[in-house]
């Protein structure tokens, strides 16, 4: 069942993680149309600091659940190899945890953020778009990326190396 469940985190994540770089490219174009617009006609493209802002945050939590499944947080192994392997294991279980639970509380908090601004009607400065579902989305991204740290806990647990062929 583990395997099934990490067949499909390597779907998803990887889903997230394209979305994330087409959105992050795209980001790049309007950037890039901006500067030309302002150089050439002196006329930037309004509200794409606003636009940039609500989507840059989305696009950064798209990457946490792979950053997650691919153990691609800051780890420091030099201790673990020092005390040998059982210690060396006993930590990365400990590590996958409190990663689970950072995204897990983390997940918590902006629950509390998106419904506030929701209920405020919380509004970008130029656009004057809802800031609400924008961060409705960062939670939901974050959420996964919490479902994704109880995976690899479950695979520290156990022992496996991740589906990636990383050791995990």
């Amino acid at each position: 069942m583990l395997a099934t469940i990490e067949r499909l985190v390597e779907r998803v994540t990887r889903g997230l993680s394209l979305a994330g770089a087409l959105a992050l490219l795209g980001l790049a174009f309007l950037s890039m149309a901006d500067i030309l617009l302002r150089w050439l006609f002196k006329a930037p493209v309004f509200g794409l600091v606003d636009f940039i802002a609500l989507s840059g945050a989305v696009i950064i939590a798209a990457y946490f659940p792979a950053l997650i499944a691919n153990r691609g947080n800051v780890t420091i192994r030099l201790l673990g190899s020092l005390v040998g392997p059982r210690v060396s294991r006993a930590l990365d279980v400990f590590g996958a945890l409190v990663t689970a639970l950072f995204f897990a509380t983390m997940c918590w908090k902006y629950v509390e953020y998106s419904a506030e601004a929701t209920s405020a009607g919380e509004t970008s400065v130029l656009l004057r778009w809802p800031v609400g579902p924008w961060w409705w989305v960062v939670t939901i991204l974050i959420g996964i990326a919490a479902l994704v740290g109880l995976v690899v806990l479950a695979r520290e647990i156990v022992g496996r190396p991740s589906t990636n062929g990383k050791d995990a």
